[in-house]
């Protein structure tokens, strides 16, 4: 990303979730934390305030939670490519090591798969997983295959041995394993709702890891795996805020922390919108874009289109750069008359670019380019507004429409 003092241009890695039934965001535990920004706000208890504040990294970086020196606390690794920027303290600054590890389109989980005490890295393709028991690139340690490959996954210690390992979630019911391997669950538990966030964490200090359900600000926490109502309810930043979970003091227990973006100092003037020949010639972009990569084009469908606008002229009005949450997305993509998933681009110059420089900058960016380029969707439409002299453009995807 270049943000010059005359041309500015921001775009925020995609996000992306199929199947109606595994609303699992990208933060859960073990995955990339998702949203955007640089400013890290986290809690070493359930109160509602903040103890440790900092920056690292840029606003479209991708961002991992990790043990990455066996220490016993949590901290952030910078995903680029397929470059990994790691810091061993919960502080702005340089890296402490960089390592280069799969390729840069993998979805990449953490765990400490080995039981050494230390958190590494894992390549998902499918339902194959290319585990790491060490901070370095080279070829995977071990291989292993585990449910479907377009499942949503958890990764924890669910049994308390040390290692991390898989649960695979469809819709309230988790699949969990205790060992990387194929071959049925050893515990299958329901928990909360088909449509909520979900997050992994050892939130009572008690050696195995558990679920929390969020809705909005609040989180429902549940110190086993069972059926059943809360521990504990807690409230935690906004409502707009992406969520990250981790021991960051080292005390054993983990608790919340959030991910929010530097509020976008635009020029002024008032919210215009919508930008119709701007987001019909987008729309055409992106189909031929998948024409030159031999994918099928995808269908308009304006009615996606009020969800967009209506996500750009927020970003407009408040002065912010950063993804709809989960829930606005899966109500939008219903409202539209469209199921079993969505993915989003979003997108913002100071200079009012043209769609085909827009796209440009989209095409070069991994997880934008996947989700244009994505054969399994099958329905598109953009929402553009401009303010003064910068637009915003929020690309949404789904898979089924009627």
């Amino acid at each position: 990303m270049s943000r010059g003092t005359v041309l500015r241009t921001l775009i925020v890695a995609g996000l992306a979730m199929a199947s109606p039934l595994t609303a699992v965001p990208a933060n859960a535990s073990g995955q990339e934390v998702g949203g955007s920004g640089n400013q890290f706000f986290l809690s070493d208890s359930f109160s509602a305030k903040a103890n440790v504040e900092f920056s690292y990294g840029s606003a479209s970086d991708q961002v991992y939670v990790g043990d990455w020196d066996g220490n016993g606390s949590d901290t952030l690794a910078l995903r680029r490519g397929a470059t990994f920027y790691v810091k061993n303290s919960n502080a702005g600054g340089n890296a402490d090591q960089v390592v280069t590890y799969g390729r840069p389109g993998d979805v990449v989980l953490v765990g400490d798969w080995d039981g050494n005490g230390t958190d590494t890295f894992a390549v998902r393709r499918g339902a194959e997983y290319h585990v790491k028991n060490s901070l370095s690139g080279g070829a995977a340690d071990a291989r292993a295959v585990y449910g479907r490959a377009g499942d949503a996954i958890l990764v924890g210690d669910w049994d308390g041995d040390g290692e991390d390992t898989f649960a695979v979630r469809r819709g309230s019911q988790y699949h969990v394993k205790n060992s990387i391997g194929a071959g049925q669950a050893d515990q299958v538990a329901v928990y909360g709702r088909a449509d909520d966030d979900v997050y992994v964490g050892d939130f009572d200090g008690d050696g195995d890891d558990s679920f929390t359900v969020r809705r909005g600000a609040q989180y429902f926490v549940a110190n086993a795996i069972r059926p059943g109502s809360a521990d504990r309810i807690v409230v935690y930043g906004r409502t707009t805020d992406t969520t990250l979970v981790g021991d960051w003091n080292g005390d054993r227990t983990d608790t919340l922390g959030i991910r929010r973006g530097s509020p976008v100092q635009h020029i002024g003037g008032t919210v215009s919108g919508p930008q119709e020949a701007y987001d019909a010639r987008m729309v055409g972009l992106i189909n031929i874009e998948r024409a030159r990569n031999a994918v099928p084009p995808l269908t308009p469908w304006p009615r996606l289109g009020a969800g967009a606008l209506n996500h750009s002229s927020w970003m407009a009005r408040t002065d912010t750069f950063q993804h709809a949450t989960s829930r606005t997305l899966w109500d939008d993509v219903a409202d539209a008359g469209c199921s079993n998933g969505y993915a989003e681009n979003i997108f913002w110059s100071s200079y009012a670019s043209t769609p085909e420089l827009a796209m440009q900058r989209y095409m070069a960016s991994p997880g934008h380019r996947a989700n244009i380029l994505n054969p399994g969707l099958g329905f598109v439409a953009t929402g553009t507004v401009l303010v003064g002299g910068e637009l915003y453009n929020t690309q949404r995807f789904a898979y089924a429409c009627r």
